[in-house]
């Protein structure tokens, strides 16, 4: 075994009013290294919040994550906010593009964050922008781009830092069948390309059928 993540006893819930939901209760997902790994289930399973705790954005009530066996769970703020941006990739359903920088300065966002050389950055953005299928809308701003070409800067955002896991929420779930098609055959080459682990949260049922494993959320366990 070779495993990338591995998550034990995971569990969380969220308060509501005066009732506290429970929402993963006891969940272990094991997924190896080179896996592109689908959580399929309804909406308000627990699938977001799943990805959520395995990139280190919010922290379970109980239970383990650790990545090439590190323990996320246990790492001060400083540390968690490193290992997000050197380790891991995310792409959202909704891009979270800033509408006033171009293409290929929201790429270039994350090793500029690192103090990268800004014309290291720009050369390493444009290109992953080229590997999107984009080179030629490097200096388009979000608003003049579709939303496949959004989602395409999305992506080349999340592995511009050389990511070793891509998280990815949704990622079809705000376009048509035929962009969305499109842009699933974009990840599975790209997470060959750059040699990622991936999780891929989706109720696209032909995106979860190119990844190597499917799980399905429910009752706060995969199955």
């Amino acid at each position: 075994m070779n495993s990338l993540v591995e998550t034990e006893n995971l569990c969380k819930s969220f308060r509501s009013g005066s009732q506290r939901l429970e929402i993963l209760t006891g969940l272990c997902l094991t997924v190896e290294k080179g896996e592109m790994v689908a959580v399929t289930g309804a909406s308000g399973s627990g699938k977001s919040t799943l990805l959520h705790l395995l990139g280190g954005m919010d922290r379970p009530d109980e239970g383990s994550v650790k990545i090439l066996g590190r323990e996320i769970t246990e790492l001060a703020p400083l540390e968690l906010s490193r290992f997000r941006n050197e380790t891991v990739g995310f792409v959202f359903q909704s891009q979270h593009l800033l509408p006033e920088f171009t293409a290929l300065e929201n790429v270039m966002m994350p090793l500029l964050l690192r103090n990268t050389d800004r014309r290291e950055a720009a050369a390493a953005a444009e290109k992953l922008l080229a590997d999107a299928g984009l080179a030629q809308r490097n200096h388009h701003r979000p608003g003049q781009l579709s939303g496949g070409e959004q989602q395409r800067v999305a992506l080349a955002r999340a592995l511009v830092g050389a990511p070793i896991l891509l998280l990815a929420d949704e990622p079809t779930g705000n376009l048509d069948p035929k962009t969305g098609l499109a842009i699933g055959e974009l990840m599975r080459t790209l997470h060959t390309r750059h040699a990622l682990t991936s999780v891929v949260v989706t109720h696209n049922e032909k995106l979860a059928q190119t990844c190597s494993r499917i799980y399905r959320l429910e009752n706060g366990a995969l199955t």
